[in-house]
């Protein structure tokens, strides 16, 4: 993936019955993937292990305390993020091509506080992302939100309480 991630976008297409997950770049690219639901839950615990080893939240001696701090850090992050504006549909580029791919292999690591992820279909090409924690609330809520509303009932998993749109820019 070249450039940055400008925005993340995932909606739920019911003739599908999968999440269409679409990123674009600060060089006007755009990566899709189908998410499934079984995906989705592994994405989903990925990213609930990025959140829950924050050392603000492991260094905490009770429960309680840790889930007050994850949720305070949870709120301070949504605040901070844009899903008003609208997704950017004119990118220049299709690197995976026309095509949307179903996302297969999940790859993931912690690095210095960030969560690279590589999401690849079963042939091709695929990408890798590399992002915080303030994004991974964000992305989070987007997942569960386009699984709400396919009944996919993923919020069940405790990992943030709200889903809120289906986009969000990045700044």
């Amino acid at each position: 993936m070249q450039g940055a991630m400008s925005q993340l976008q995932m909606l739920y297409v019911p003739e599908e019955d999968r999440i269409l997950f679409r990123v674009n770049t600060t060089v006007r690219q755009q990566f899709r993937f189908w998410l499934t639901r079984r995906y989705s839950i592994l994405l989903l615990k990925v990213l609930q292990d990025h959140l829950e080893s924050d050392p603000d939240i492991t260094t905490q001696g009770s429960p309680e305390a840790k889930e007050a701090v994850k949720t305070f850090k949870q709120e301070k992050a949504m605040t901070s993020a844009n899903f008003k504006e609208q997704f950017d549909e004119s990118a220049n580029e299709l690197p995976l091509g026309q095509d949307i791919p179903v996302a297969f292999k999940l790859t993931y690591n912690l690095n210095e506080g960030n969560l690279s992820i590589g999401i690849e279909p079963r042939e091709g090409q695929g990408i890798n992302m590399a992002i915080d924690r303030n994004i991974n609330v964000s992305m989070t809520s987007l997942l569960l939100a386009a699984a709400q509303k396919g009944e996919w009932r993923l919020a069940e998993m405790g990992v943030i309480s709200q889903p809120h749109q289906d986009n969000i820019v990045i700044n």
